[in-house]
């Protein structure tokens, strides 16, 4: 007995033990380099300090809540291979399933154990383990732990005598900020910024290997995080703000973009939008479309061969992010990269990986991209010209000309097929989630496009039909035309939309729906039914006073009911304050429908409000 309490005590201590056991109160042997309890669940073993070394500098515990910005090391090449980080197999990861969701470096915290997004699929802490008895403990020290049941008498006495046991003791300060806004990253936030969620998800996978390491990676995540609080508290409105803004400090001072500045900016430039709906993030938008440039443009991607898989994922993440700005920037503020598109992302001959941004609609949303540029152009003129110039005429007719050119290419895009794409380990999100989400972007194109551009539609419609119908909607701008181009309008968002639906809330394609739901819903028009006095089937006619509802009516109805319950679903699981302004948009945009305009376009309310925002 005293030999081994000597060779426990030759063990240098810590103060409280293994981060997994402080953080579940749990007693904790110490024992290096893997605690007993670790080692007997089979997890793991986190250490007992937290491991923040950042490449320029040590800093203190102190420094972490208030941390100073620096200039990080800049590599002269991008050095994150994305497909190699990522391209673990199954018996590859850990056996536990908690030790995939947070990394060791960060302690898990059980601050956010109750307050999670009602679609949690990952778990951060094993509920298991905290109903389970110490065994290091002796049950008498632990019975004379309890607090014993007072009596009513001296009830008062006995709540003032166990103040420290019923109140929890506030913070000191927020030295563990960092911790606990990055706990919460990687268990909700990660997820949400990708449409699939496994060891492919880079914002998952790589900022685990690179926060502790990476200053203004860890700053990204640590605003990313608050920003979805912000409507919890005021101070984590204050808070995300601030670390956002350290992170873009230290992204300027850096003399090159280096690979962790590329993500970092993955992160945090999109992302202005969820402290500030009218963030568009478009300098930083800039920054990185000018790096991607410079990198191709030099030679720096042919001496460096092995950094292409990660340049060409970077490029494809510069598609979607153009794709929903075109629609809220003018064009001359979001000038598309110069530098051509990569061959798609493949982990085997003849298997596509799916981009955590772009999943396989790549081709797809860069001919949106072009299609936003060109109708907000149009829109924008077409609300700012007084009066009709040879120039304005000009210009209306090279704008029906590219809508033409975008229409072909947008109906000759193809997608993978479901069978040649890598399936995820991400089972709220199946393939067919990813090859409906590209059909989807095919679907808001044409409209855009048959919206802005109606002669574009009647030439589509008059060279596959023929018929009386396509000869009417083709004709002259009567109103009787109109209506049933607005008709057919309406039944084809309807048929896109009922295909959105099948993809449930749960999947990971939900912070992808916004922007979807946006466009398609401009459409959703309640025709009133004419009123008729010939009985049909022996009912009664409609009166007058009545108003009447029909299956068209009731069916566009209801799935104006299936896109407000989506986005309002959207406001608990996404950053609330862009959800808003989308919501915003839709039910002014119905207003108007309903209140008897004509011709009214999403993208016209949301310019005439100032509603401007990214939409995701």
């Amino acid at each position: 007995m005293p030999e081994a309490v000597a060779k426990r005590r030759s063990t240098k201590k810590s103060r409280g033990g293994c981060s997994r056991c402080k953080a579940q109160h749990l007693k904790c042997d110490e024992v290096k380099p893997h605690c007993g309890r670790c080692s007997r669940l089979g997890v793991q073993c986190p250490g007992y300090v937290q491991k923040y070394k950042w490449l320029n500098d040590t800093t203190s515990a102190a420094s972490l809540t208030n941390p100073v910005p620096q200039t990080e090391s800049a590599s002269p090449t991008v050095d994150l291979n994305w497909l190699e980080m990522t391209s673990q197999s199954d018996a590859q990861q850990e056996t536990s399933p908690q030790a995939n969701n947070v990394p060791d470096t960060v302690p898990v915290s059980p601050i956010w154990d109750n307050f999670t997004m009602t679609d949690q699929h990952f778990n951060v802490l094993d509920f298991s383990e905290l109903i389970k008895p110490n065994e290091d403990t002796n049950n008498a020290n632990t019975t004379e732990q309890l607090v014993q049941t007072p009596k009513p008498s001296n009830m008062l006495q006995s709540l003032r005598a166990h103040t420290r046991e019923i109140v929890p003791r506030p913070q000191a300060s927020l030295a563990h900020q960092s911790s606990e806004l990055l706990s919460y990253y990687f268990k909700n936030v990660s997820k949400l910024y990708a449409v699939y969620d496994d060891h492919r998800n880079p914002f998952r996978s790589v900022v685990s290997s690179m926060h502790s390491h990476s200053l203004v990676i860890n700053l990204a995540a640590q605003s990313m995080a608050a920003a979805c609080l912000n409507e919890v508290h005021p101070r984590f409105n204050k808070l995300g703000k601030k670390l956002r803004q350290q992170a873009m400090e230290l992204i300027f001072s850096q003399p090159q973009l280096d690979s962790k500045a590329l993500l970092a900016l993955m992160m945090f430039g999109p992302t202005g939008n969820w402290h500030d709906a009218k963030d568009l993030g478009l300098d930083f938008y800039s920054m990185m479309r000018d790096r991607i440039d410079s990198m191709a443009s030099t030679g720096e991607l042919v001496q460096h061969e092995v950094n292409l898989n990660s340049f060409n994922f970077f490029r494809e993440a510069m598609v979607f992010w153009e794709m929903l700005l075109s629609f809220v920037a003018d064009s001359k503020a979001i000038r598309p990269c110069t530098t051509p598109l990569g061959p798609l992302l493949t982990f085997q001959p003849a298997k596509h990986i799916a981009h955590p941004w772009t999943g396989v609609a790549r081709d797809a949303i860069q001919i949106v991209a072009d299609i936003g540029r060109l109708v907000r152009g149009h829109r924008v003129r077409h609300q700012q010209q007084n009066f009709v110039t040879q120039t304005y005429v000009h210009q209306l007719n090279q704008d029906l000309v590219h809508a033409r050119e975008l229409e072909n290419r947008l109906l000759a895009c193809r997608h993978p097929d479901v069978d040649s794409i890598v399936q995820p380990d991400d089972a709220e999100t199946p393939v067919w989630h990813l090859t409906t989400l590209a059909e989807l972007y095919r679907y808001a194109g044409l409209l855009q496009l048959y919206r802005v551009f109606p002669d574009t539609l009647s030439e589509r419609l008059l060279e596959e039909d023929s018929t009386a119908l396509a000869m009417l909607i083709s004709g002259e701008q009567t109103p009787e035309a109109t209506s049933r181009r607005s008709r057919w309008l309406t039944q084809f968002a309807l048929e896109a939309l009922r295909l959105l639906e099948t993809m449930p809330l749960e999947s990971g394609t939900r912070d992808f729906q916004p922007f979807l739901l946006v466009v398609l819903s401009s459409e959703l028009i309640c025709e009133t039914p004419k009123n008729t006095d010939n009985n049909v089937d022996g009912a009664e006619s409609i009166n007058e006073d009545d108003e009447g509802i029909d299956s068209h009516f009731a069916e566009v109805a209801m799935m104006r009911k299936m896109v407000l319950d989506r986005l309002t679903s959207c406001l608990r699981l996404l950053p609330p304050k862009p959800i808003r302004v989308c919501i915003d948009i839709v039910q002014e945009t119905w207003r108007r429908i309903d209140a008897g305009q004509q011709d009214v376009y999403w993208l016209d309310v949301m310019i005439q409000n100032g509603w401007e925002t990214i939409m995701a």
